[in-house]
């Protein structure tokens, strides 16, 4: 009896604090059956969810349909929020403290909340009106919890309202995503010039600069506005290019023993541990001790550089690749079954929870006096706007455009005082303005931001006497603000054309097609009418109409684009990139958007929904094909003999499916041998041209042509004097492969691309939590696709949105997100529609029944 009433108490104090965790938790979740009586609209504003908790959000004017939105955000994703504009504006910690400090300092400098108020000052009254509506409906629908959100339990703290600038700030914190890391990129493009050798051209760039980072390369795919081959006059029994056929461009001509001698290197350099040993970078993020690593893929801050045991592939490809891209195409009527332009879009990112976007319908009924609207798409909380999808007249996408949108300028500067930079010539003034850092747990840190004629300091290194300074079009305010509620209006391609010079968000290749049938891409984005220097600073005008670039309605009759370049022609090349162009404009490389292109190609008969979803979902080994061949040339009779590891490697490579599927063991044998192939070659040049202070370098996504010149033809000045030959070289490479990939597949045999990196989307706070991951994060599965074809996905990388949509048929639509509405885990919708993401199912784009009705009434 004694010990029942012990283990009775001992159940008491289990179960009634988990009983009062779980109360608190389920205090949070918003009602969703309900009437409430708000002050903040003018007319009645209906909120109907359906089975997956989509709202269709019914208003009678864009004011009350703003504060429905920020009402919905608010009630489901206001951490998120929280945090999108904490990052852009460097204040996370105030809410992580310490951990979370350096994350501010690289953030702070752009001094974004000053700019995001800037911003707002220049909003037209309606996008203000719009804005502060929103802005009341978020603080509303926080209110209308009868908890604070459970996150803010967790970390021990409160939300803080919003405000009008934190919907900017939340699109700062995409110009950060999609853009930031770029400035390390040019920073360390402008070292390689500096240590190259050669004739210089292009206003001071070195010719042999486009070796490393060319302008084109014999992957490209671009659009073109007045030729193409016509899809009628195509033979339909010739299948479409599956690969490269062009020779090489004279940009990746190998450069000659005087510019680049390999070889004749010091050998203190060529034989290097970190040169040449076998790859050990991972990614180590400072944020990662509270989870919020996982949230966002913030580019080059807070990354560490740890050396631990050699992995499954080449960390240094999943480390310094750029991850961030997206597809996007589009169809014309005249090759659809609707007679309608058929847009598809699917947007990468590093998949999180809860997901980037959140769907949403928004509707005005229409009267005589206020005009009908009917949008459908995916929201990005923080924001009032829908950001992709469709109004039933035109239906749009992005993908990053990549292209020169910052600057970075080298100093040679001997110290950095308080107010000053001193050089050899002597001081350069400096703007210094102090940004108090608040610190949880700690007292607050003041940052001097300090600026001068070339920009913002963003790297000191004194002792190489070197001070990079930066201009990014991000920091200017009209370059950011809510015109895209345009688009909402817009009812052709040609009015679409004739927005998007004045969008103000992170620059993106816009894919539009209209109910009648045309299509178009152009830039959305503020782009300088400037091509030189000055371009970022602020002193250029913006393009227009007239001079902004576009392509409308091409003889063959698609559109598509996939962050590589998207047009081919030099006056719209130089708006994008300005002098850059030349010398490569951050592209990736343009394997991914030829597939595209050739698929679409492909298609026999009238384009419907169901061969976009195909396209998406394309897992075919198509870049990598060369490599395979390579290999199995390479493992001959000589190079396998005595060698039992290299038999097998040479048998499994040869019998692979040549597609990215979990089942497949060539696949991943292939690429892990040109990620690393890639790699060491790229750290043989780095090394050769001293360039070790600036370490780990990222390799250009671009850099495939050299690779393969290198490779194929095989000059022994670009070969370490560690080997005697590429042939010696590459089966090293081999060798080191099969010992990378020993550590996760003892059996090579078993050594499948989906166990490579399982996808595994988790929630912010959850390493933090490891005995609630199962409940926070998403189910872990293995899925198909890489990133040099269209499904792209590498571990949580990959499509945050997946849809395809003909306006006015949006009923035939679909649309995939990799998580639910909510950010709560107790709610039904936390998961809903993971699956179908995962599995490729097509959900209906349009919301389903409603399941759920809630009012909001006016006083």
């Amino acid at each position: 009896m004694k010990l029942k009433s012990v283990l009775a108490a001992l159940a008491m104090l289990i179960l009634v604090p988990l009983a009062v965790v779980h109360g608190a938790l389920r205090a949070s979740l918003p009602k969703l059956d309900r009437t409430l009586i708000h002050i903040g609209v003018v007319a009645p504003v209906t909120i109907n969810r359906d089975a997956l908790g989509v709202p269709t959000i019914e208003a009678a004017n864009r004011v009350d349909l703003a504060y429905g939105t920020g009402f919905v955000h608010g009630q489901d994703r206001f951490f998120e929020m929280d945090l999108s504009r904490r990052l852009a504006a460097g204040e996370l910690a105030e809410v992580f403290g310490d951990v979370a400090l350096e994350q501010d300092r690289k953030a702070r400098i752009f001094r974004f909340r000053q700019v995001a108020r800037e911003a707002l000052g220049q909003a037209s009254p309606e996008q203000r009106a719009v804005l502060e509506a929103y802005t009341r409906g978020v603080n509303a629908g926080l209110a209308s919890l009868h908890s604070r959100p459970w996150e803010y339990w967790l970390l021990g703290s409160a939300p803080v309202k919003w405000h009008p600038e934190d919907s900017i700030l939340v699109s700062h914190a995409m110009w950060w995503d999609l853009q930031y890391s770029g400035l390390k990129r040019e920073i360390e493009r402008k070292e390689v010039n500096a240590h190259l050798g050669g004739a210089e051209c292009l206003s001071g760039w070195r010719c042999n600069l486009q070796f490393f980072y060319p302008s084109q390369t014999e992957w490209d795919a671009p659009n073109a506005a007045d030729k193409g081959a016509d899809p009628e006059k195509r033979d339909p029994d010739v299948s479409p290019e599956v690969g490269p056929t062009s020779a090489a461009h004279d940009g990746t001509t190998i450069p000659s023993p005087d510019v680049l001698d390999v070889r004749s290197a010091s050998a203190s350099v060529l034989t290097s541990s970190r040169a040449l040993a076998p790859p050990e970078l991972t990614e180590v993020h400072e944020l990662r001790d509270l989870g919020i690593g996982d949230w966002r893929d913030t580019g080059m801050s807070g990354l560490k550089v740890a050396p631990l045991s050699p992995r499954a592939e080449s960390a240094a490809g999943d480390f310094l690749r750029s991850d961030i891209g997206s597809n996007n195409w589009a169809v014309a009527g005249r090759l659809t079954t609707t007679g309608a332009a058929l847009v598809a879009n699917d947007m990468h990112l590093r998949s999180r929870v809860p997901a980037v976007w959140y769907r949403a319908r928004l509707r005005i009924a229409g009267t005589a006096t206020q005009e009908a609207l009917d949008l459908n798409g995916v929201t990005l909380p923080g924001t009032p706007l829908l950001v992709a999808g469709s109004n039933g007249h035109i239906a749009w996408g992005f993908t990053n455009s990549y292209g020169d949108w910052y600057h970075v300028k080298r100093v040679a500067c001997i110290a950095v005082g308080e107010k000053d930079v001193q050089t050899a010539s002597g001081p350069v003034p400096l703007t210094v303005q102090n940004e108090e850092i608040r610190v949880r747990g700690s007292p607050s840190v003041m940052l001097p931001v300090m600026s001068g004629p070339a920009g913002v300091l963003l790297e000191a290194h004194p002792d190489r006497r070197t001070c990079w300074f930066a201009t990014w079009l991000a920091q200017q305010p009209s370059a950011t603000n809510m015109s895209v509620i345009s688009l909402e209006r817009v009812t052709s391609v040609k009015e679409a054309l004739d927005v998007a010079p004045t969008l103000g968000i992170p620059h993106q290749n816009l894919v539009v097609g209209d109910q009648a049938g045309h299509i178009a891409w152009t830039i959305a984005g503020r782009v300088p009418l400037d091509t030189g220097d000055n371009r970022t600073n602020g002193t250029s005008d913006w393009t227009g109409p007239e001079t902004h670039p576009h392509i409308m309605d091409p003889k063959v009759g698609r559109i598509w684009t996939a962050n590589a370049r998207a047009t081919d022609d030099p006056e719209q090349e130089a708006a994008i990139g300005g002098n850059d162009t030349l010398v490569g404009a951050d592209y990736d490389l343009g394997a991914r958007v030829r597939q595209i292109r050739d698929d679409l190609l492909a298609i026999k008969g009238p384009a419907a929904p169901a061969d976009m979803l195909r396209i998406q979902l394309d897992d075919r080994a198509i870049f990598l094909t060369r490599w395979q061949t390579l290999l199995t040339g390479l493992l001959d009779a000589d190079s396998v003999a005595g060698h039992p590891g290299r038999a097998q490697f040479r048998h499994l490579v040869a019998d692979w499916n040549a597609r990215a599927s979990v089942d497949s063991v060539g696949y991943r044998l292939v690429r892990t041998y040109h990620e690393r192939t890639q790699k060491v070659v790229w750290d043989m040049m780095v090394n050769a041209l001293q360039l070790t202070a600036v370490q780990p370098m990222t390799v250009p996504d671009q850099f495939e042509p050299a690779l393969w010149q290198l490779v194929t033809s095989q000059p022994v000045h670009m070969l370490s004097a560690r080997y005697q030959s590429w042939r010696q070289f590459l089966l090293a490479q081999v060798d080191a492969t099969m010992t990378d990939l020993q550590v996760d597949c003892p059996d090579l045999a078993r050594c499948t691309w989906g166990s490579h990196k399982p996808v595994s989307i988790r929630h912010p706070l959850s390493a933090s939590l490891p005995f609630l991951a199962s409940v926070l994060d998403m189910p872990t599965v293995e899925l198909p696709g890489d990133h040099d074809m269209p499904r792209v996905q590498d571990g949580p990388m990959g499509a945050s949105e997946r849809f395809a949509v003909s306006p006015g048929h949006e009923d035939q639509g679909y649309i995939h997100l990799p998580g639910g509405q909510s950010g709560h885990p107790l709610s039904p919708f936390y998961k809903a529609g993971f699956l179908d993401w995962a599995r490729g199912t097509p959900t209906p784009f349009l919301p389903g029944p409603s399941q759920h009705r809630l009012t909001l009434q006016p006083e």
